[in-house]
């Protein structure tokens, strides 16, 4: 009997990412109504079908990019990097100009969310009924379930603020409603039971998971990075002492957030963050050119093509093929069959730093046009005489020295089309501009730049959309870069002074990585922040460049509190209406293509009218 379990457990792991893509949109094996109920007695009797609804669990973790449940433009298209131009008005459409609330929620995660916390806590509760399953395996899977569930409250905890925290036995489909008028949790709590709920996973979870056939399980790894993450945020500005949250409480008086700071959170953090750091020391990935010396633009744009590179800390198998081929679609040019909706802003552009480690733009004046870096060499006259392996001749020269992880970033004019096509040919030229080829139709980017990162040079394309090759990635929900981002960004909110010389070192790893000099007092490098403010300044700008679409940069504005500045107002791109030609000066002015609007109530989203109507407990979120 051991050894029929012991082939049924080993047929069970090699099924189980099949299981994920298969079952990844059944969300009616979970949603059963009291009649069917007595199938779970069925289903938690036998190990496949158990490891099937443990599959069913992990298929809530949100997927990034182009395909947040259906939504098009995804979380970085209302955040200040990107637009969807899409001409139909979707959803980010609707949150960028102030169209929403609680009655007409977008992005809305809250009811998704919690589906996905329920049908953890079922597994949970009821794992150990499967003794087709050895208990040592029983332990593991319901601490992977634990994870998730912490996990999923997390995602919640980001994005709505305090939440309602459920009992850990799940209430029955049947459960009268008058037992479930459930009031929020106040943060603070909220992220002490996450953080036991994390601590406990933890001890029942392998240290790393490195069975191919396993990858994409949550292991002790990704819980201390959930972790480390979610106390980052806690330390943040929106929830550390927000005196604009002080009438935010329950209808028993609770306040939901402390409003007085507690400067011991970044210290927090700081050590949480510090303790993935350790657990990976082969640090960055580097790849190397033919000589044997760093590549930076390799190094930087395969962190998101290799996958399983030793920088993922966790990460989803392969999307389906659709998936992927949707995002391509949407930043490939015309000329390739694409439509090249994706646009990055001219805000996110003048981001990217320098080749020679400096900010192009300082600022702003009041009609939006750049106050220029003198010492950054950054220019918006002229046009390139040469070409090198990251630009054309003939581009602007608002698009020539810069950065590397700009040009494995961002598709501008004039440059090259990642791929080839199925004839080897050389890739197109992007042509954003009246009469060009790329600026057709009403599908196309409204910014005049399209998005180069997470493209996989292997994918064949043609014109017509015949024989597409679509080279499969998976989605990256934490890597080792963003963790010395939030490790320095910690370290520094709690002791600048202390510390200089430990948050320069791990700022300095990603901007080697980068191929830009480091902060320092060496020769060729850059002097260093003088001050916790500047290093603030720093940290920020080294994080737009570094996690630059990767779904972070929303939460970021918003922890910050910085979000009434920087998402709310003109937003620009280029001239492409009215430039004509890729040497057209016109071209390259800076005009205005979409007016945002962001308010103080759109730091935390509204909690959807219908729950806070069903369950009377539970309070709007303030100035809804």
């Amino acid at each position: 009997m051991k050894t029929i379990i012991k082939h049924l457990q080993q047929l069970v792991a090699g099924i189980f990412i099949l299981l994920l893509l298969t079952t990844g949109c059944n969300k009616n094996f979970l949603d059963r109504q009291p009649d069917d109920m007595l199938d779970l007695d069925a289903v938690f009797a036998q190990a496949l079908e158990t490891e099937r609804y443990l599959a069913n669990v992990y298929s809530f973790v949100p997927p990034l990019g182009d395909g947040n449940q259906g939504f098009e433009g995804s979380f970085m298209s209302i955040a200040d990097e990107a637009d969807f131009g899409a001409s139909f008005m979707y959803a980010n459409h609707l949150h960028n100009i102030g169209n929403w609330g609680p009655s007409t929620t977008v992005f809305d995660f809250w009811t998704y969310l919690y589906q996905g916390v329920r049908s953890a806590s079922v597994f949970i509760a009821r794992v150990d009924e499967c003794q087709e399953m050895s208990a040592e395996l029983r332990k593991q899977r319901k601490a992977e379930a634990r994870a998730l569930r912490a996990f999923y409250y997390s995602l919640l905890l980001r994005q709505y603020g305090p939440v309602v925290v459920l009992a850990e036995t799940p209430f029955e489909i049947d459960t009268p409603p008058e037992s479930l008028q459930l009031a929020r949790t106040p943060y603070d709590a909220c992220v002490q039971y996450i953080s036991a709920e994390f601590d406990q996973a933890i001890s029942d979870l392998p240290a790393r998971i490195t069975d191919q056939g396993q990858l994409g399980r949550v292991d002790q790894l990704v819980v201390l990075a959930a972790k480390a993450r979610m106390l980052l945020y806690a330390a943040s500005p929106l929830f550390n002492g927000n005196a604009d949250y002080g009438n935010f409480v329950n209808p028993d008086g609770t306040p939901l957030i402390n409003t007085v700071y507690d400067h011991e959170k970044w210290k927090t953090a700081a050590d949480a963050a510090k303790a993935v750091i350790d657990r990976m020391p082969s640090g960055l990935l580097i790849k190397t050119d033919e000589t044997g010396s760093p590549n930076p633009l390799s190094s930087y744009r395969d962190v998101f093509l290799d996958r399983w590179n030793q920088e993922i800390i966790w990460g989803r198998q392969p999307k389906g093929e659709l998936l992927d081929w949707h995002w391509w679609q949407h930043c490939a040019p015309h000329q390739a069959g694409g439509e090249a909706v994706y646009g990055a802003t001219q805000q996110q552009v003048d981001a990217f730093f320098m080749a020679n480690g400096e900010r192009p733009i300082t600022g702003y004046n009041t009609d939006g046009s750049p106050i220029i870096n003198p010492r950054s060499g950054y220019t918006e006259q002229g046009f390139a005489e040469e070409t090198t392996q990251y630009w054309n001749e003939g581009v602007s020269k608002m698009y020539v020295g810069r950065e590397p992880r700009f040009y494995a970033t961002i598709s501008f004019n004039g440059a090259s089309w990642v791929n080839r096509g199925e004839d080897g040919n050389q890739s197109y030229r992007f042509e954003f501009w009246a009469g060009g080829a790329d600026l057709v139709g009403d599908n196309y980017s409204k910014t005049g730049y399209a998005i180069r990162k997470f493209i996989h040079p292997s994918t064949v394309w043609n014109p017509n959309w015949a024989n597409v090759t679509v080279e499969k990635l998976q989605d990256i929900i934490f890597r080792l870069g963003e963790v010395y981002l939030n490790y320095a960004e910690a370290l520094n909110e709690y002791d600048f002074a202390g510390n200089q010389v430990e948050i320069l070192h791990y700022l300095n790893l990603i901007r080697k990585r980068a191929g830009i000099p480091a902060y320092g007092t060496a020769p060729g490098q850059i002097a260093p922040p003088p001050s916790q403010s500047a290093m603030r300044d720093a940290i920020r700008a080294e994080r737009r460049a570094e996690l630059v679409f990767e779904d972070l940069r929303i939460w970021d504005c918003r922890r910050w509190k910085i979000a009434e500045q920087t998402d709310d107002g003109p937003f620009y791109g280029i001239n492409i209406k009215g430039g004509s030609h890729l040497s057209d000066p016109l071209l390259y002015k800076r005009v205005v293509f979409e007016n945002r609007v962001f308010q103080r109530k759109h730091y935390l989203w509204p909690i959807p009218q219908t729950e806070v109507e069903r369950n009377r407990q539970c309070v709007q979120n303030p100035f809804w």
